[in-house]
């Protein structure tokens, strides 16, 4: 699988990302592959956030008036910590119950059932979801007890967790919801799966790691909002400085997010990591959540022709994870029809 992609870029072997990677990968001249910048792992997160905003190449140019704008708004979002979800879509009705029955390991699937059960919605979709690629049920699932029969309580707590966030995440309606809202559900659906993956290899708590790689790029959601919110239809992003202060600001409204909403605390951990990132300081969940990013980048990136070869990527890792990111892509590749 790896070997059908074709452009080199290189990682650093500890997992942490290299400071200075500004300088733009230009893929729209396939002639000039050859001579084409390699990419560090935070070149990675660049290359993906530019593919996000619909950016092929940024420019190293200042601020113009409207990317100043969508700043400011970002901002104001993270000065106002304890309202911040306010500015999100609206949750589910039982979701603050069902978080709460979710966190807790030592809740009977009858107990989440009993929650769910509260939404007639919410029970349809999490039995279509259950049946779907991304949970590859033996059988068809027709009732919640089968979900837990066939999937365990965690797969039950995987689905539900998915299904309630759902609404949140899957953006729809102007210019910025269908060019970049469309594309964060996949990217968060993907990395989650990578996340559960990664760790049943690695020895991590699977659903504080499925739960950390769902939301990881939630903050993106407020972000669209607010590119939407000010947008008059002609502006755009273009500069780099843009990119990376809007790349980073994502992050930090997520950990935001996942603080309000009460995530697993090893969750929350876990997402702190990935704002600096550094790797004699990240928790093994942390760790796992990054590796499940870039995979999920490059599966993206790869499957829109903006890197080819991904297989200088595993090549950098350490051994003992090797094998482990290869399988977690192969998941990816699995469930992307479901996405």
């Amino acid at each position: 699988m790896i070997g059908r992609f074709k452009r080199l870029f290189s990682a650093t072997g500890n997992g942490a990302p290299e400071e200075k990677t500004d300088t733009p990968v230009d893929v729209r001249q396939p002639e000039a592959a050859q001579d084409a910048p390699v990419l560090s792992l935070a070149g990675i997160e660049h290359e993906y956030c530019s593919y996000l905003l619909g950016v092929n190449s940024p420019l190293d140019i200042p601020l113009n008036g409207f990317e100043t704008q969508v700043l400011d708004g970002v901002e104001g979002l993270l000065a106002s910590a304890d309202t911040v979800c306010d500015a999100l879509p609206r949750l589910p009705d039982v979701l603050p119950k069902l978080m709460k029955a979710l966190r807790d390991e030592r809740a009977s699937w009858e107990e989440i059932a009993q929650v769910v059960g509260q939404d007639a919605l919410l029970v349809a979709e999490v039995l279509r979801l259950a049946n779907s690629p991304c949970f590859r049920a033996a059988a068809k699932i027709t009732c919640l007890e089968q979900v837990v029969m066939q999937l365990g309580l965690v797969g039950l707590r995987e689905v539900v967790i998915t299904v309630s966030l759902k609404p949140i995440m899957k953006l729809g309606g102007g210019h910025y919801y269908q060019h970049v809202g469309r594309k964060v559900w996949p990217q968060a659906l993907s990395t989650a799966v990578a996340c559960r993956s990664l760790a049943l290899s690695l020895k991590g708590s699977r659903f504080e790691a499925y739960i950390a790689g769902l939301v990881h790029n939630v903050g993106m959601v407020l972000v669209v909002q607010i590119l939407q919110a000010i947008s008059q239809g002609t502006e755009a992003p273009r500069s780099i400085q843009f990119r990376n202060r809007i790349q980073q600001s994502a992050k930090r409204l997520t950990c935001l997010i996942a603080r309000q909403w009460d995530l697993p605390a090893a969750s929350v951990e876990a997402l702190q990591d990935q704002v600096d990132p550094t790797a004699g300081r990240m928790s093994p969940l942390g760790r796992i959540l990054q590796y499940a990013t870039h995979l999920s980048m490059l599966q993206s990136l790869a499957r829109e022709g903006r890197v080819e070869d991904i297989e200088p990527y595993f090549l950098s890792l350490p051994d003992s994870d090797r094998s482990a990111c290869e399988r977690a892509l192969s998941e990816i590749e699995a469930h992307a029809r479901s996405f």
